[in-house]
């Protein structure tokens, strides 16, 4: 009889254990998706856009300002973000040209993980941009690189200020010259942004 029972609490005892695990793995697990469910940003920026100086263009185009928008989530990580943006510029020269540019782009933000008020981040990525010239009126969508930098503030839950800058490589170097002037030189455009930027956390 002692043997009998004794069966009985082991078994119960092991239920109870096994029982006891799958809980707190899905407890674990449900922790876990909290933690990393969907947390959109959304912001704006607006600042001075110019070509890299030294560069080819910026012989041909000068400083000008430029605006644009940026979406932002989360991803199952401490440090990286998925970053998706676009913004217009609009630039002048001493002569007639002019150039419309409007540049999209998806990257990865890394935070840079330190313990102050400031938040610091570095981003990577790709997309194009479509640029427009006059008085010549050609158009074209062109595959662009992107580099970034950004580090803000919170001023609240929501919202958070901070300044942020974006470098654009536009590769144009595949082109072919115009038949009409077969010595014109194209070139890759290079572009910076800087701008006084500010983001709202849509969830908490």
């Amino acid at each position: 009889m002692h043997l009998f029972f004794q069966t009985i609490f082991r078994r119960r005892f092991l239920l109870t254990i096994s029982i006891a695990f799958a809980l707190s793995a899905s407890l674990s697990a449900q922790v876990e998706t909290e933690e990393w469910r969907f947390k959109p940003q959304i912001g704006v920026w607006f600042g001075p856009v110019t070509p890299v100086p030294g560069t080819k263009i910026s012989e041909a185009i000068t400083t000008s300002l430029g605006g644009g928008l940026f979406f932002r989530m989360n991803i199952p990580s401490n440090t990286l973000r998925l970053e998706l943006g676009g913004s217009y510029s609009y630039y002048t020269a001493r002569t007639v040209t002019r150039l419309h540019s409007v540049p999209v782009y998806g990257a990865l933000a890394y935070t840079i993980p330190i313990n102050l008020p400031l938040t610091f981040q570095l981003k990577a990525g790709a997309g194009a941009n479509f640029l427009q010239n006059y008085p010549e009126r050609s158009k074209n969508w062109l595959p662009a690189g992107y580099l970034g930098f950004e580090t803000s503030f919170p001023a609240g839950k929501l919202v958070n200020i901070g300044v942020r800058a974006d470098y654009y490589l536009v590769y144009e170097k595949h082109l072919t010259p115009p038949a009409a002037n077969p010595n014109y030189e194209v070139v890759n455009g290079h572009f910076l942004n800087f701008g006084l930027m500010v983001n709202f956390n849509l969830s908490r």
